[in-house]
């Protein structure tokens, strides 16, 4: 590519830009320079221009001739979509070394192509010079030439080094190779006279796909697309074609005006944006190819469309009226998302006029009226200086400027190519009306820009206007939003793959979280068994329970004697700290009294006379695991362990302990967590029952028969001296009753540990219980928090995109389902339905009209349709079923690692599980 031609391509008399710049006269104007200027960071070069030209021919290899930046830094990064071949999506690059610089590489680039035409027999390759492979002066036209001839497979030179020019320039290069080598050379099976070329549509986000449906409709074929999801055939026929119809028109103008000459193809510029556009497009070339039938047949169509369109967007339109919002884009679309905006009731008041024409430029005048701002230059200061000038609500710009507006707090949605939501034709106009609905209407706007209540503390202290932090802390923390959710049981004779797991293996749950304690299960040897190979699993640690071996005999005569030989060998043998005792259904129905027996045991043993025994009746059908886990902590906390103890309990004053209950929706990574935050405030955290160092997967010095950490029983003795308890999780409320009945301690409820608000709320409780005992007037926060709390909130903004409004359904125990349901609803998620285990006050406010309490099989009747599914590891065959992707939650989780590090609660947590579902639905759209 010389000098003059990179002139001609920039003069090109066919681009109106041209015109009407200097005096008018064709080729004598200023240029389509668009050169970057020194000392700032513009749009990309000729190379990223000629890449997102060409690299949407699918079948085809694109095969980068330059050090690794050109192709590395780019490569994957264009959301043009593909229905078949998907060749176009592997990267190559000759990643030239600085021996090529000396010696050149020619050779390399030759083999490059043999390499990827041996191993994967694309129809053509085309071959990207770059800035160093131009510079060193490697003959890209003859390695070419002479791999084709070869190969006898099509190898196409594209002109492309980055320092010749714009992205603009770029595109037009990538049209000179097509004209040059591409186009002509095979002719169709057969033509009609309804044969167009569309040029410069990339199938964005599948935007194509939305607008062929409509050209097949009345006629009209496309023989070409130049380029989204084309193959490289299709374009070698664009020869054949009757009419060009240039969509991005700047990008590759050259090619319509040279096909004109060559081939005597007119062309019109056209957009598929909004209704009136896509509207006169269709009816253009409809009189374009002179056939008044099919004028009769569009305007049918355009009657039919018209009516389904006003029907799908009247909810929209209703939601989006009076909006405002900032364009920021370039070329048609400055414009023409202006018309589809509008025709949303979205009131437009700036927009850019960069790459616009003067024709561009008086439809912006004519759209924007009066007040609109004409943007000719803008950079992210200058955008949001406009934004708030002009009280805008959304930025509507490229994927550049997408964090300069969520840094701002700003809605976005991206327009360019990046962007994962096709916007052309008349689907296209209700996929944009969705989109502008959720990004605007999404809950999270609310969260990111409040500020967090210490901070009003502060701020209103100062002030000495007050501030009530009792009650702020009193406030519901389901932002106001309390439901009166209907809860309905299933009425099936027969459960079908059951989502609950029994009480009694709740109960040793939460007995593992007591340090030096074995749980025994007071049942039939398989109770224990099938508790003990379910929480292996889901922990991957040796899990230290026992039984009472009820036989046959026992169960007749009952169960005194076992339960006599069980404690008796276990304090022989595994010489516990503590034993956590409970019921299984059998000796439930059976009806032994186990209070009696425990006397009886205890009057017969004196040996056991500082042994806690801690008791809790858990039949198997009465509850699930939640259930379980709550009446054995109730039981913890109602022991009086100073009857345990042989020398009296020192009175300490331990004024800043904290008693924290921690419920069976929080994992061993949980309670370590929120152990940490209690400790960075200086205060000292008594867990019942701590998990965090039982079960938290870590090796041991010995090999432990009973659990290898968790709350101490000296910890225990201690438990008048908390001066405040937190109870986490709902099922945690009447424990707290408990002690505050015990020893008066006051405490609070949070029944989830996840979400900003929420989080805030529990930093402030923190910060009060310090200032409290200090006797001060200030909230002190430790730094880390601050910032922790700034990390959320920018990881709420990044995964919006992603959960908000995507439906997801959840079966979970009622705390877990509480907690994962709203935290998503906050997201702007749709929660589509929800099963749970057992029935629980909290289930009157979970963020849906009904809740299920079922199994698996109930939820896999109501799961259809939605695009995640959030239980535990007996879901996969279901979700494997339905083709819905599975957010492994609860138990058991047997088939993924490190459930016992896993952390989901506190600022970091929620940051962790916004990732991980985010994560989930990236993946699923690429």
């Amino acid at each position: 590519m010389t000098k003059p031609n990179i002139a001609e391509l920039l003069n090109e008399p066919g681009c109106e830009h041209n015109h009407k710049k200097g005096n008018g006269k064709h080729g004598t104007n200023k240029v389509c320079t668009q050169q970057a200027q020194p000392g700032t960071a513009q749009g990309g070069c000729a190379f990223d221009g000629a890449s997102i030209a060409l690299v949407p021919i699918t079948d085809a290899a694109h095969l980068v001739h330059g050090p690794i930046a050109c192709a590395g830094n780019s490569w994957g990064s264009r959301g043009s979509l593909s229905s078949d071949a998907l060749t176009y999506k592997i990267g190559f690059t000759t990643d030239i070394s600085e021996n090529d610089i000396i010696f050149g590489g020619e050779k390399k680039l030759f083999k490059a192509i043999a390499q990827i035409i041996d191993r994967y027999q694309p129809p053509a390759i085309f071959v990207y010079s770059t800035c160093v492979t131009a510079l060193i002066g490697d003959d890209l036209d003859a390695v070419c030439k002479i791999a084709s001839q070869r190969y006898s497979t099509p190898v196409i030179p594209v002109h492309s080094p980055g320092f010749v020019g714009s992205k603009n320039l770029g595109n037009r290069l990538a049209g000179e190779s097509l004209l040059d080598y591409v186009i002509g050379t095979a002719e169709p099976e057969y033509t009609t006279p309804y044969d167009i070329n569309l040029i410069g549509e990339y199938n964005i986000a599948g935007e194509l796909w939305g607008v062929l449906p409509l050209f097949e409709k009345v006629g009209i074929r496309v023989l070409s697309k130049i380029t989204g999801d084309a193959t490289y055939q299709e374009i070698c026929y664009a020869h054949r074609a009757k009419l060009n119809v240039m969509i991005c028109s700047k990008a590759l103008i050259n090619m319509g005006r040279k096909m004109e000459e060559r081939y005597g193809i007119p062309y019109i510029e056209e957009s598929f944006y909004g209704v009136a556009d896509m509207n006169r497009c269709l009816r253009n070339i409809a009189q374009k190819l002179g056939d008044s039938a099919l004028q009769q047949r569009v305007e049918d169509l355009i009657a039919e469309e018209t009516v389904k369109l006003d029907l799908a967007l009247a909810p929209y339109r209703q939601r989006l009226k009076g909006k405002r919002m900032v364009l920021y884009t370039g070329g048609v679309k400055s414009w023409s998302i202006i018309s589809a905006a509008q025709d949303l009731g979205i009131e437009v008041t700036a927009t850019s006029t960069k790459k616009s024409t003067e024709e561009d430029k008086a439809k912006i005048k004519e759209l924007l009226g009066k007040d609109g701002i004409a943007m000719a230059k803008g950079n992210a200061q200058e955008l949001l200086r406009v934004i708030a000038k002009t009280n805008a609500d959304l930025l509507v710009a490229g994927g550049r400027n997408q964090y300069t507006a969520l840094k701002a707090k700003i809605p976005f949605l991206d327009i360019n190519q990046e962007r994962h939501k096709p916007y052309s034709g008349y689907v296209g106009l209700i996929e944009m009306a969705k989109e502008f609905d959720r990004v605007l209407h999404t809950p999270i706007w609310q969260q990111v820009r409040e500020s967090p209540p210490w901070k009003e503390y502060q701020m209103q202290t100062q002030t000495k206007k007050g501030f009530d932090i009792d009650e702020c802390l009193k406030v519901n923390l389901n932002n106001n939003i309390l439901k009166n959710t209907n809860i309905v049981k299933s009425k099936k004779p027969a459960t079908v793959n059951p989502l609950k797991q029994s009480a009694p293996l709740g109960a040793s749950l939460a007995f593992l979280g007591l340090k030096n304690t074995v749980p025994l299960f007071h049942g039939s040897q398989g109770c224990t068994a099938f508790a003990k190979v379910l929480l292996v699993r889901h922990f991957r640690e040796a899990i230290p329970v026992a039984t009472t071996a009820m036989n046959n005999v026992s169960t007749i005569l009952g169960g005194e004697d076992h339960v006599e030989q069980a404690i008796l060998a276990l304090v022989e043998k595994a010489k516990p700290e503590m034993i956590g005792l409970f019921t299984t259904g059998l000796t439930e129905t059976r009806g032994d009294d186990m209070h009696g027996i425990l006397k009886s045991i205890r009057d017969r043993h004196s040996e056991l006379d500082d042994l806690p025994i801690i008791f809790a009746s858990t039949p198997d059908y009465k509850g699930g695991l939640q259930d379980g886990f709550a009446l054995a902590v109730q039981s913890i906390v109602s022991t009086d362990y100073s009857q345990f103890s042989s020398s009296p309990i020192p009175e300490e004053e331990n004024f800043n302990q904290v008693t924290i209950l921690a419920g069976s929706l929080l994992s061993p990574g949980d309670v370590a967590e929120i152990k940490e935050i209690v400790t960075n405030f200086g205060l000292k955290p008594l867990v019942i029952p701590d998990l965090s160092n039982s079960l938290d997967g870590h090796l041991g010095d010995d090999y432990q028969t009973t659990s290898a950490g968790g709350t101490t029983k000296a910890s225990l003795q201690q438990l008048a001296r908390s001066n405040f308890t937190i109870a986490i999780g709902e099922s945690m409320g009447e424990s707290a009753k408990i002690l505050q009945q015990k020893y008066g301690t006051n405490y609070q409820v949070f029944p989830r540990l996840t979400g900003l608000g929420v989080m805030d709320k529990f930093i402030t409780l923190l910060a009060k219980l310090v200032n409290d005992q200090n006797q001060a007037n200030s909230l002190e926060i430790p730094a880390i928090y601050e910032h922790q709390r700034r990390q959320l909130q920018d990881a709420i903004l990044d995964s919006h995109f992603y959960v908000s409004g995507k439906k997801v359904c959840i079966a979970l125990e009622p705390d877990l389902l509480y907690q994962t349901s709203w935290l998503l609803k906050e997201m702007g998620a749709e929660i589509q339905a929800v099963v749970t285990t057992t029935n629980a006050p909290i289930l009157k406010e979970l963020p849906i009209n009904e809740v299920i309490i079922g199994d698996l099989e109930d939820l896999e009747d109501i799961a259809k349709g939605a695009d995640l599914i959030i239980t535990n590891s007996q879901g996969k065959d279901l979700a494997h079923r339905l083709h819905i992707p599975l957010y492994r939650l609860g138990y058991p989780i047997y088939d993924r690692l490190g459930n016992g590090s896993r952390c989901l609660v506190g600022y970091r947590g929620t940051m962790q599980f916004l990732f991980d579902v985010a994560n989930i639905f990236i993946d699923l759209d690429h």
